[in-house]
């Protein structure tokens, strides 16, 4: 073999190797939406297009929806947070950020001005720093992360850390975009779906003037984000969301932060003095004790974003192309929260209402489980206006708003039946005969199943799978419950 060919072969050699190593390490790496997900689709943004950049940790992207900015008021914003990420982490975010971004306004929620510890454990400090690119500041952000005792090479190389993950892959991890139908449109916020109510009533922090402190390490990184704010001479908002876990403790370390914020000149907003203005729920509202949900989230953010397009020079961007990709995310983000709100009603009427206004992105499947012709005439009156008719049928499979397959009630013994839907990732199957009972398990005579999950919620009743046939995922699998005068059942 001459020189030349040795050369092509040697290229093709390390091509190859580089290619497989990188596929394998794109597999493994982190990609956790409360983590490093949020940072790695942050170079995915066109540059100089994020006009409002919010740091910070799960009270940023939980709470600060870039949806409801967008559409409110024409903001492109961006959640660009963590985890209980850290003051440091968050500094080390920012300097990233100004690599490849000219905001118009920096949004920092001090949460973790709290802080008590110099260092977190392994797993967040990973989370706070694996998603950024390597640069020439990596290390230090991996140095002031990690307890000395920690592998600071093992850190700086990364693959040691999650090399090992193989038992943990998921299909997301083989995806692009981890699997996430909004795709390049993401804007680093988490829509938190939980619904809790976990106080009696909101705590009142409005007569709390005792000033806390910081741990010198906070106090310190945090200077150091008002300091880089100032020398790039971006407008700097610092903020606190609504929450209650221990929120009147940490009140006197906000009151260190405002004093902090007064000497820079900067201006600090504590919005748990604001639950009543925002008119926020406490039934309805709340995740949890420490973050908003998606009804919650979308009333703070407008407050937010009705005092930032008030106080400071932020462009509106609605109409404008560069921007397409933020109206895109909000239409995503319309399209989820209605998601949600399906499988959170829990009157039949209004449900139904709601499933069959929007069938046309859905596959919906119903089924009659049980004896319910002798007690059924409400909802018999309810489902025929959707074209579900329980006198011919007992079987219905809704797709794209059209009726697609329906199984008459006479052929339910009288012949075997069987329809097969493939909807790309995932697959239905509506089996009627009792021989496939050696294949599939002891179901009942007629089932329903997408990719495993049945439909068979209430026992004797009328039950409902939801597809999104766009997100592909499934919505709901719900039962009119006969038993309980036809009250929605989950499965």
């Amino acid at each position: 073999m001459n020189i030349g060919k040795r050369v092509i072969a040697a290229a093709l050699f390390l091509t190859l190797l580089t290619g497989t190593v990188g596929g394998v390490n794109w597999i493994f790496k982190l990609k956790a939406t409360d983590g490093c997900y949020a940072a790695q689709m942050f170079y995915k943004q066109e540059r100089n297009t994020i006009d409002v950049l919010c740091l910070g940790s799960s009270h940023t992207y939980t709470n600060i929806n870039p949806a409801v900015l967008w559409d409110e008021y024409g903001i492109a914003s961006y959640d660009l947070a963590g985890s209980n990420q850290p003051l440091w982490n968050s500094y080390y975010y920012f300097k990233e950020a100004l690599k490849y971004q000219e905001p118009e306004l920096v949004v920092l929620d001090v949460y973790r001005a709290v802080e008590t510890e110099e260092y977190q454990d392994d797993a967040r400090t990973a989370m706070n720093t694996f998603g950024l690119r390597y640069s020439k500041e990596y290390p230090e952000n991996v140095k002031v992360s990690l307890f000395p005792t920690e592998p600071y090479k093992d850190y700086l190389l990364r693959f040691p850390i999650y090399h090992s993950r193989y038992q943990e892959l998921k299909k997301r991890d083989f995806k692009r975009y981890n699997g996430d139908a909004n795709g390049r449109n993401y804007k680093g916020f988490n829509l938190n779906c939980i619904s809790t109510t976990p106080f009696e009533e909101f705590p009142d922090v409005s007569g709390i003037k005792e000033v806390g402190d910081m741990t010198d390490k906070s106090r310190e990184y945090l200077e150091k984000i008002i300091e880089l704010a100032q020398e790039k001479d971006i407008p700097l908002l610092l903020v606190a969301a609504p929450y209650f876990a221990g929120v009147t403790e940490d009140k006197k370390i906000f009151n260190q932060v405002e004093l902090l914020a007064e000497s820079y000149g900067v201006e600090f907003m504590d919005f748990n003095e604001c639950y009543r203005e925002m008119d926020l729920d406490l039934k309805k509202d709340f995740a949890e004790a420490s973050h908003l949900n998606y009804y919650g989230n979308a009333k703070y953010t407008r407050y937010l974003g009705e005092h930032i397009v008030k106080n400071y020079e932020v462009s509106d961007r609605r109409g404008d192309e560069k921007y397409a990709s933020w109206e895109a995310n909000a239409r995503f983000y319309e399209q989820h929260s209605a998601n949600v709100d399906l499988a959170k009603t829990k009157n039949q009427k209004k449900y139904l209402h709601k499933l069959f206004s929007r069938s046309d992105r859905y596959t919906i499947c119903i089924n009659v489980a049980g004896d319910c012709s002798f007690d059924s005439g409400d909802i018999r009156g309810l489902l025929s206006e959707y074209g579900v008719d329980m006198e011919q049928n007992s079987t219905w499979v809704f797709s794209g708003g059209e009726l697609v397959y329906s199984l008459p009630l006479e052929q339910q013994i009288e012949e075997e039946d069987f329809f097969y839907q493939d909807m790309g990732e995932d697959s239905l199957a509506v089996v009627t005969k009792m021989q496939y009972s050696e294949v599939i398990g002891s179901f009942p005579y007629k089932t329903i199943s997408l990719e495993g999950v049945r439909c068979n919620a209430a026992e004797r009743g009328i039950n409902i799978l939801v597809y999104d046939n766009e997100f592909h995922t499934l919505v709901d699998n719900v039962g009119l419950n006969a038993d309980n005068d036809y009250k929605l059942l989950r499965y």
